[in-house]
């Protein structure tokens, strides 16, 4: 009796669970046709005395499903690492046009939680690529809009698979010209992730985003571009 106690006590020892991989695919936000999860939202912090541009500035995004903020991905703390390289300048003689520059950034972190298409469970992991093409829109030598499209790159943490992340379109609401940061955006960090250093900068939204997971990665592979990953998925 007391022997067929021990097997029974052995039978409910639980044993441990191992996380699964993530789902290789391309998921779109809701934004897009097929879309599964949310888009986001954006800071960028500026760095002393502060404009866009500049060598340090950092960005931090979140997902937003209308009322919180990261409950599915977050991708934060890539700041600019070199000079924006001009790119074009369709400006007419009287300041009316477009100014594109491709900004490349450094560092950064990216989250992909279990609450999105992506797989059960939270994953993470370094970038190792991180480029923003911005255009200006000007009438006569004033802005007027601001909007980007980003590219990143990075291998997530204990697998071999790699996640690249496309946002096509990424427009500034405002700037601390205007008025403070508002609550419902992601807050300013510094190129070490702190909070609270720098408190000047803009913020956004995040739309039309795409995450494409990678299986059997090679870390250093130039990432698809946008259209690569629409026309690869009949998009």
């Amino acid at each position: 009796m007391r022997l067929l106690s021990i097997v029974v006590i052995l039978g409910f020892v639980a044993l441990p669970v191992l996380a699964a991989p993530p789902v290789a695919g391309v998921y779109y936000s809701y934004d897009l046709p097929g879309g599964t999860f949310n888009a986001g939202r954006f800071s960028e912090s500026w760095v002393d005395p502060g404009s866009h541009g500049q060598i340090g500035n950092t960005v931090n995004a979140e997902s937003w499903d209308g009322a919180t903020l990261g409950t599915e991905w977050k991708l934060w703390c890539a700041s600019i690492q070199t000079p924006p390289v001009l790119v074009s300048d369709t400006r007419d003689v009287n300041g009316t046009g477009d100014v594109t520059y491709r900004t490349v950034y450094s560092g950064g972190h990216f989250w992909l939680g279990a609450a999105g298409p992506w797989g059960d469970e939270d994953y993470s992991g370094d970038l190792s690529f991180f480029v923003i093409t911005t255009t200006y829109m000007y009438v006569a030598n004033t802005v007027l809009g601001i909007r980007s499209n980003v590219t990143s790159y990075g291998q997530i943490d204990g697998y071999t698979d790699c996640m690249e992340y496309e946002i096509n379109n990424a427009a500034f609401f405002g700037t601390t010209d205007m008025g403070p940061l508002p609550a419902d955006f992601p807050v300013f960090l510094d190129e070490y992730c702190s909070e609270g250093v720098w408190v000047r900068g803009g913020w956004g939204s995040a739309t039309q985003v795409a995450i494409r997971i990678r299986g059997e990665c090679n870390v250093g592979v130039e990432p698809s571009t946008w259209g690569q990953i629409k026309a690869l998925y009949g998009e």
